[in-house]
């Protein structure tokens, strides 16, 4: 099997089977005197762990919500390391799933759940509100990134149902579900788009300071079932949708990849971050179309034209590949953004990146893996992320929690 079927396969699930890089500078472009931001008062501490150990426990997201409170969510795996049930010899050949030799890929057997934990006091204890059962092979439904916080103190969660080979009554493609219970039990499957047509995946939800919605993901022009999970790792191109309403309606996707590789990004995961003008300051992860043996960096400004935008400056980055991309605009005017090789601040929209060092010591911020951010009214920075990478089921897994202030020094 060659290396870009492999990366395909890996793909689809979200992630890359790697181990968590060690930190590397993005730039060697100085930043500009007088305008350097560092991260101080810096901590960080485990916040949950499995029951059973190893402990399986990984994909954490993040989210405020309106009484300022804060509020995670993660997936949990529990059950025998061996002597377990294999997945549909049907489902293995069209996933492709498990990697070859890497029998504990497959999650036929276990237990999942996704687990919701609340914190009412600035993340010093946790409490959790809701643990939901579900099966899949693949090991997770929702990677923690498309949850948001509606007004009225539900929760908003996109999943995929590509996900969800062995529920015949789960739509194939991405849903929307709302919670009002804190996470206990979710409200009926809003499909957004028509899954004839094509399969849809999304990874980020966000609001935008003018109270709209956005979501970001991945698009490609297939139905699921007509397609390997490596054809549809290649197909993927960038997805936009604006919504009015909380959620309830959304405006048709705004391409974002030039017509010649709308066949061929091969990438599902990007994020945005709003500058001060309305812009957003958009990072992908895809294919490195010089070399689909690898992945790479891509980064964007989508113009904002009324109440739409316009794609200007994509183009290769100079910050590493590391996961899926996590963008912060901070209080303070510099949008982060937060990897597990390290961190770096920009505030020219991308222009430039420059590493963002912990007070008193050497090396640059990196997170665990795939980060999720928030920043709360006093200004401190939370980090939620799981340790190690994508894992097999039986490698120890904790979420953790990272904690920071930036400042000018």
């Amino acid at each position: 099997m060659t290396i870009a079927r492999v990366l395909g396969l890996l793909t689809i699930f979200g992630f890359v089977l790697a181990a968590v890089p060690k930190p590397a500078p993005a730039d060697d472009t100085p930043a500009p005197a007088g305008n350097t931001y560092i991260a101080r008062d810096h901590s960080r501490k485990q916040i949950y762990h499995s029951p059973q150990t190893p402990g399986y426990t990984c994909w954490v997201g993040a989210w405020a919500m309106p009484d300022e409170s804060l509020m995670i969510c993660f997936t949990q795996a529990t059950g025998p390391l061996e002597g377990r049930p294999t997945m549909p010899a049907e489902l293995k050949a069209r996933w492709n799933w498990p990697p070859a030799g890497q029998p504990n890929f497959d999650f036929t057997g276990l237990d999942l759940h996704n687990v919701y934990m609340r914190s009412s006091d600035e993340g010093k204890t946790w409490q959790q509100t809701g643990a939901e059962l579900f099966h899949t092979p693949g090991g997770q439904m929702s990677q923690g990134g498309p949850q948001i916080a509606l007004p009225d103190g539900a929760i908003l969660r996109a999943a995929f149902g590509y996900h969800l080979p062995l529920d015949p009554d789960v739509p194939k493609t991405g849903f929307l579900q709302r919670s009002t219970d804190g996470g206990q039990t979710w409200g009926d499957r809003q499909v957004v788009l028509d899954a004839d047509e094509c399969t849809y995946r999304i990874t980020r939800l966000r609001r935008l300071r003018d109270g709209r919605m956005i979501a970001l993901g991945g698009i490609a022009s297939a139905e699921s079932s007509s397609v390997t999970q490596e054809e549809l790792s290649a197909m993927w191109r960038p997805l936009f949708m604006v919504s009015e309403d909380e959620g309830k309606s959304w405006s048709p996707p705004l391409e974002i990849a030039g017509e010649d590789e709308r066949g061929t990004w091969g990438g599902e995961e990007w994020d945005v971050a709003e500058l001060d003008n309305g812009d957003l300051l958009a990072v992908f992860r895809r294919f490195d179309p010089k070399d689909r043996t690898k992945q790479a960096r891509w980064q964007g400004i989508l113009q904002k034209q009324d109440d739409s935008w316009s794609v200007e400056r994509l183009t290769r980055s100079v910050l590493p590949h590391s996961g899926h991309p996590e963008l912060l605009a901070t209080r303070e005017g510099p949008v982060l953004h937060i990897a597990t090789n390290g961190t770096h601040w920009t505030k020219d929209g991308g222009e430039t990146w420059n590493e963002l060092k912990i007070q008193g010591v050497q090396s640059t911020f990196g997170s665990h893996y795939y980060p999720h951010s928030l920043q709360i009214a006093d200004g401190t920075i939370y980090v939620f992320a799981h340790t190690g990478s994508h894992d097999p089921y039986g490698k120890d897994q904790r979420v953790m929690m990272d904690k920071f202030r930036l400042t000018e020094p």
